[in-house]
Order: structure tokens, then C-alpha cells, then sequence
């Protein structure tokens, strides 16, 4: 019996340590298979990613990027504009009656809500390199400080802005017939101090030559420079006229000016309109050719704009 007791004692532990290496083993295995199953899908991910096309990648990497363009890339984008549409400049020509529009003006700056600015008395003649320089930057820097919109007024020639790198305000002036024989009838009474000579010369600005009387040169740019940067010059004799175009082209600074003339026109003038002699009209003809020339282009120019203005 007690012989029996030993073999049933041995077999018994023998089945315990039977089972604890099958258990032991099992649980390697196990862990073994987990260990290779996260291996395989941590490598499935990364192929995934790796196989995903290059035109894919590029495209999500595209998508992600912010980018702010330099002032390089923006090119022309990054410029002014010649002229400023806020900022309006009367130049006015002796005996032209351009101190009419300067008065709409400044009854308009309080209505139409901007400010009216007249420059220093000058001769309007012709100013050094320095002297053009000084004036612009002095505009410029009052353009800057002031809120705009603004209007100028002087008595200055064209003044070319962008010689100077300086954004030019938007140029406006008023002409007339330099054949008016009112003009002459003043010369008799011995008013000369506002004798109208013509605005060939004023609108061809600064250069010297732009002062020779009867020159091609100094109409022609005269032309050009009122086609580039004078959007409307008006015609004294056609204020009805100039005024529905201006209220048409800025009407920022110019709405209500036909009212304000309506007010301001002289009552009970007389319509008789002086005439000159044929003889005398036609030797000043002669002598203002290219005056009498570059009238007759702008009062088209200024008809152009009434009609299709409607």
C-alpha cells in the first residue's frame, strides 16, 4: 500500500510539470504570433504610405501649404496708378477763367464732403528741376496728411509727377477761344494784367521749347499730355457744357456744380456778342495758328464727351 502511494505521488508530478511546460509554451506561442501580427500591421501601414503614388503625396502637400506671394511675384499688381482719382488738380491758365471752377469747388467741398486746397501765388512760367521737385513733394506730402479726397488749385504749368517717381493727381484745367474778342477789348482798356495768351504752351509744361509760339513741337506734346493726363479740360463759352462732363466723370467732387452755376452766372447780361473785323480776325489767325488749332481739338474733344455722356 504504501508502495502504491509512491507511484500514484510520482505520476502525479509528473502531470504537474507536464502541464506547466505545455502551459508555458502556449503562452510563447501566443505571444509570439501577437509579436508577429503587430510587426505585419505596422509594415502593412508603412506600405501603404509608401506605395501611395508621388502625384498623390504632391498633391496633399500642395494642399496643406500656405504660401504669401512676395512683392516679386505680384509684379504689376504691387504699382499705383498714375493718377489718383481722389485727388483732383486745377491748373490754371491767366485769362482763362478757370477761377470759376476753382469757386464750384470750393462751394462744393463742404457738400460732396472733401477739402480744397489753393497753392501759392506763382507767374506761371517755367520752374527749374528744383523748383518742380520741391512743388511735387510739397502736393505729395500734403496728399499724405490730409484725408481724402482733395482738390488743388495753382497757377502752375503741367507738372510731370512721375519724372519725380510721385503718383500725379488727376489733372483738370478750363480754356478759351483765343480769338474771343473780349479778350482784345480788354487789351484796349488797358487791362493786361490777365490778357488770356493761349494754353499751348501750359499744357506742354516745363521744357523751354514748350514756349516758342507757332511751334509743331510744343502742340503736339501739348496734345499728348492733355490725352494722358487731363481726362476733361473744359471751354469757358461751353460751361454748360464742361460742367454736365465733369459732374459726369467726378461726380465725387463735382455733383450739384450746374446748380452752383446756375447761382453764380451773372442775371440780365447781354446777349450781343462782340465780333472781331475779318481783318483783324484773320491776321491774329495767322498769329496764334497753333493756338487757334489746339482750341478746336479740345472743343471737339469736350463735344465728344457731352455726347456720349448722353
Amino acid at each position: 500500500m504504501r508502495r502504491f502511494r509512491g507511484v500514484l505521488t510520482g505520476l502525479i508530478g509528473c502531470l504537474t510539470v507536464a502541464f506547466i511546460v505545455f502551459s508555458t509554451r502556449s503562452l510563447t506561442d501566443d505571444q509570439d504570433l501577437f509579436d508577429k501580427e503587430s510587426k505585419d500591421t505596422s509594415t502593412n501601414t508603412i506600405d501603404v504610405y509608401a506605395n501611395q503614388p508621388k502625384e498623390q503625396i504632391a498633391k496633399n502637400k500642395q494642399t496643406q501649404k500656405h504660401v504669401t506671394p512676395s512683392l516679386a511675384e505680384l509684379g504689376g499688381r504691387g504699382t499705383l496708378p498714375e493718377m489718383n482719382d481722389h485727388v483732383l488738380m486745377v491748373t490754371r491758365i491767366p485769362g482763362a477763367g478757370s477761377e470759376l471752377l476753382v469757386l464750384i469747388l470750393q462751394r462744393l467741398q463742404g457738400y460732396n464732403a472733401f477739402k480744397h486746397i489753393r497753392l501759392p501765388p506763382g507767374d506761371d512760367g517755367i520752374l527749374t528741376n528744383l523748383q518742380q521737385e520741391l512743388l511735387v513733394e510739397e502736393i505729395t506730402s500734403i496728399i499724405k496728411q490730409e484725408a481724402v479726397p482733395l482738390s488743388f488749385d495753382g497757377d502752375v504749368r503741367f507738372l510731370n509727377f512721375s519724372s519725380f517717381d510721385r503718383q500725379a493727381p488727376t489733372f483738370i484745367s478750363l480754356v478759351r477761344d483765343p480769338l474771343d474778342p473780349r479778350t482784345l477789348d480788354r487789351f484796349r482798356n488797358g487791362d493786361s494784367s490777365m490778357i488770356y495768351s493761349g494754353s499751348v504752351a501750359h499744357f506742354c509744361g516745363q521744357d523751354i521749347r514748350c514756349t516758342q509760339r507757332n511751334s509743331k513741337w510744343a502742340l503736339e506734346r501739348a496734345k499728348a499730355n492733355a490725352i494722358r493726363w487731363y481726362p476733361v479740360i473744359g471751354i469757358l463759352d461751353l460751361m454748360d457744357e464742361t460742367l454736365q462732363v465733369l459732374e459726369s466723370s467726378f461726380p465725387q467732387f463735382f455733383e450739384g456744380a450746374k446748380l452752383v452755376y446756375k447761382n453764380l452766372r451773372p442775371k440780365n447780361i447781354s446777349s450781343e456778342a462782340t465780333s472781331l473785323k475779318n481783318t483783324v480776325k484773320k491776321r491774329l489767325g495767322k498769329i496764334l495758328a497753333k493756338e487757334v488749332e489746339f482750341y478746336e481739338w479740345l472743343k471737339s474733344r469736350l463735344l465728344k464727351k457731352t455726347s456720349s455722356n448722353g
